[in-house]
Protein backbone atom coordinates (compact mmCIF):
# COMPACT_ATOMS: atom_id res chain seq x y z
CA UNK A 1 0.00 0.00 0.00
CA UNK A 2 1.62 3.68 -0.92
CA UNK A 3 0.45 6.25 1.35
CA UNK A 4 0.83 10.28 -0.22
CA UNK A 5 3.33 11.96 1.07
CA UNK A 6 2.58 15.32 3.08
CA UNK A 7 5.03 17.28 0.29
CA UNK A 8 2.19 15.82 -2.25
CA UNK A 9 -0.97 16.93 0.04
CA UNK A 10 1.48 20.37 0.43
CA UNK A 11 1.92 21.18 -2.94
CA UNK A 12 -1.87 20.29 -3.68
CA UNK A 13 -3.29 22.75 -0.89
CA UNK A 14 -1.38 25.83 -2.80
CA UNK A 15 -2.18 24.76 -5.84
CA UNK A 16 -5.69 25.18 -4.50
CA UNK A 17 -5.02 28.11 -3.07
CA UNK A 18 -3.38 29.94 -6.06
CA UNK A 19 -6.01 28.77 -8.35
CA UNK A 20 -8.72 30.73 -6.64
CA UNK A 21 -8.11 33.96 -8.67
CA UNK A 22 -10.00 36.96 -7.64
CA UNK A 23 -11.62 39.53 -9.96
CA UNK A 24 -8.33 41.80 -10.79
CA UNK A 25 -8.08 44.07 -13.74
CA UNK A 26 -10.86 44.05 -15.48
CA UNK A 27 -11.04 47.12 -17.42
CA UNK A 28 -15.12 47.67 -18.07
CA UNK A 29 -18.58 45.74 -16.71
CA UNK A 30 -18.94 43.29 -19.60
CA UNK A 31 -17.85 40.15 -17.78
CA UNK A 32 -19.38 41.57 -13.86
CA UNK A 33 -20.31 38.52 -12.21
CA UNK A 34 -23.66 39.71 -10.78
CA UNK A 35 -27.07 40.11 -12.51
CA UNK A 36 -29.48 43.22 -11.89
CA UNK A 37 -31.35 42.78 -8.38
CA UNK A 38 -28.15 41.10 -6.53
CA UNK A 39 -27.70 43.26 -3.23
CA UNK A 40 -24.27 44.51 -4.15
CA UNK A 41 -21.34 46.66 -1.97
CA UNK A 42 -18.99 49.16 -4.47
CA UNK A 43 -16.38 50.94 -2.39
CA UNK A 44 -14.89 53.82 -5.01
CA UNK A 45 -11.28 54.64 -5.32
CA UNK A 46 -11.82 57.44 -2.78
CA UNK A 47 -12.49 54.45 -0.08
CA UNK A 48 -16.61 55.56 0.11
CA UNK A 49 -18.75 52.32 -0.47
CA UNK A 50 -22.35 52.14 -1.45
CA UNK A 51 -24.84 49.11 -0.53
CA UNK A 52 -28.05 48.05 -2.63
CA UNK A 53 -29.97 46.05 -4.79
CA UNK A 54 -27.47 46.16 -8.85
CA UNK A 55 -29.94 48.13 -11.45
CA UNK A 56 -28.53 48.46 -14.69
CA UNK A 57 -25.50 47.18 -15.81
CA UNK A 58 -23.46 48.72 -19.15
CA UNK A 59 -19.93 48.36 -19.94
CA UNK A 60 -19.23 51.70 -18.13
CA UNK A 61 -21.35 52.02 -15.62
CA UNK A 62 -23.50 50.19 -13.40
CA UNK A 63 -26.46 51.43 -11.13
CA UNK A 64 -26.98 51.01 -7.43
CA UNK A 65 -30.19 52.36 -5.58
CA UNK A 66 -30.50 54.23 -8.58
CA UNK A 67 -27.56 56.03 -8.62
CA UNK A 68 -25.43 55.74 -11.59
CA UNK A 69 -21.44 55.11 -10.85
CA UNK A 70 -19.42 54.72 -13.71
CA UNK A 71 -16.39 52.74 -14.23
CA UNK A 72 -13.27 54.33 -12.12
CA UNK A 73 -9.92 53.08 -11.14
CA UNK A 74 -9.97 51.86 -7.71
CA UNK A 75 -13.15 50.82 -8.10
CA UNK A 76 -14.45 47.82 -6.48
CA UNK A 77 -17.66 45.74 -6.21
CA UNK A 78 -18.33 42.61 -3.63
CA UNK A 79 -21.17 40.43 -3.00
CA UNK A 80 -22.35 39.06 -0.02
CA UNK A 81 -21.55 35.80 1.65
CA UNK A 82 -18.59 33.29 0.26
CA UNK A 83 -18.22 30.13 -0.84
CA UNK A 84 -17.68 27.58 2.19
CA UNK A 85 -14.70 25.62 0.10
CA UNK A 86 -12.23 27.93 1.62
CA UNK A 87 -13.33 27.22 5.35
CA UNK A 88 -13.53 23.42 4.17
CA UNK A 89 -9.82 23.58 2.80
CA UNK A 90 -8.59 25.49 5.42
CA UNK A 91 -9.54 22.83 8.03
CA UNK A 92 -9.14 19.77 6.26
CA UNK A 93 -4.82 21.17 6.12
CA UNK A 94 -5.30 22.09 9.60
CA UNK A 95 -6.69 18.46 10.20
CA UNK A 96 -4.13 16.63 7.90
CA UNK A 97 -1.01 18.68 9.91
CA UNK A 98 -2.66 17.83 13.20
CA UNK A 99 -3.47 14.19 12.26
CA UNK A 100 0.14 13.48 11.15
CA UNK A 101 1.67 15.12 14.08
CA UNK A 102 -0.91 15.19 16.97
CA UNK A 103 -2.97 12.23 16.31
CA UNK A 104 0.25 10.23 15.10
CA UNK A 105 0.18 8.42 18.92
CA UNK A 106 -3.07 6.72 17.93
CA UNK A 107 -1.24 5.22 15.03
CA UNK A 108 1.19 3.71 16.64
CA UNK A 109 0.61 0.39 15.84
CA UNK A 110 -0.42 1.01 11.60
CA UNK A 111 -0.49 3.30 8.73
CA UNK A 112 -0.74 7.09 9.98
CA UNK A 113 -3.18 7.71 6.80
CA UNK A 114 -6.04 7.45 9.03
CA UNK A 115 -5.11 9.76 11.28
CA UNK A 116 -4.52 12.37 8.99
CA UNK A 117 -7.43 11.60 7.25
CA UNK A 118 -9.27 11.37 10.00
CA UNK A 119 -8.18 14.98 11.05
CA UNK A 120 -9.00 16.27 8.14
CA UNK A 121 -12.94 15.30 7.91
CA UNK A 122 -13.04 16.43 11.60
CA UNK A 123 -11.31 19.65 10.72
CA UNK A 124 -12.96 20.33 7.84
CA UNK A 125 -15.95 20.17 9.35
CA UNK A 126 -15.64 22.68 11.75
CA UNK A 127 -13.86 25.05 9.08
CA UNK A 128 -16.93 24.38 7.24
CA UNK A 129 -18.94 25.47 10.12
CA UNK A 130 -16.54 28.55 11.32
CA UNK A 131 -17.25 29.78 7.01
CA UNK A 132 -21.26 29.40 7.26
CA UNK A 133 -21.36 31.47 10.62
CA UNK A 134 -19.10 33.80 9.39
CA UNK A 135 -20.83 36.45 6.40
CA UNK A 136 -18.33 37.70 4.33
CA UNK A 137 -17.76 39.21 1.31
CA UNK A 138 -16.07 38.25 -1.87
CA UNK A 139 -14.93 40.48 -4.45
CA UNK A 140 -16.66 40.11 -7.95
CA UNK A 141 -15.29 43.27 -9.52
CA UNK A 142 -11.95 45.20 -9.11
CA UNK A 143 -10.42 47.96 -11.28
CA UNK A 144 -6.61 48.56 -11.46
CA UNK A 145 -5.33 51.50 -9.53
CA UNK A 146 -3.44 54.11 -11.09
CA UNK A 147 -1.42 56.21 -9.28
CA UNK A 148 1.99 56.13 -6.78
CA UNK A 149 1.88 53.77 -3.52
CA UNK A 150 0.10 54.93 -0.70
CA UNK A 151 -1.27 54.08 2.97
CA UNK A 152 -4.57 54.26 4.60
CA UNK A 153 -6.04 53.60 7.49
CA UNK A 154 -9.87 54.21 8.10
CA UNK A 155 -12.50 53.93 10.61
CA UNK A 156 -15.13 51.50 9.92
CA UNK A 157 -17.97 51.93 12.76
CA UNK A 158 -21.32 50.58 12.66
CA UNK A 159 -24.13 49.56 14.38
CA UNK A 160 -22.54 46.03 15.05
CA UNK A 161 -18.98 46.54 14.03
CA UNK A 162 -15.99 48.65 15.33
CA UNK A 163 -13.23 48.33 13.48
CA UNK A 164 -9.87 49.68 12.03
CA UNK A 165 -9.11 49.32 8.19
CA UNK A 166 -5.72 49.22 6.86
CA UNK A 167 -5.69 49.76 2.93
CA UNK A 168 -2.31 49.91 1.05
CA UNK A 169 -2.25 50.60 -2.34
CA UNK A 170 1.03 50.14 -4.73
Amino acid sequence: MRVTSPAVITRLVFTVFLSASPAYGQTDFTNLKAKSGDIVFVTRGTGTTISGPLGAISPSSITINQETIPYEPGLRIARKGDRLWNGIIIGGAIGVAAGVTIGAEACLDGSIAPCAAGGAAVWAGIGALVDWLHKGRTTIFEAPRTGKPSVRLMPAIGVERKKVELVLSF
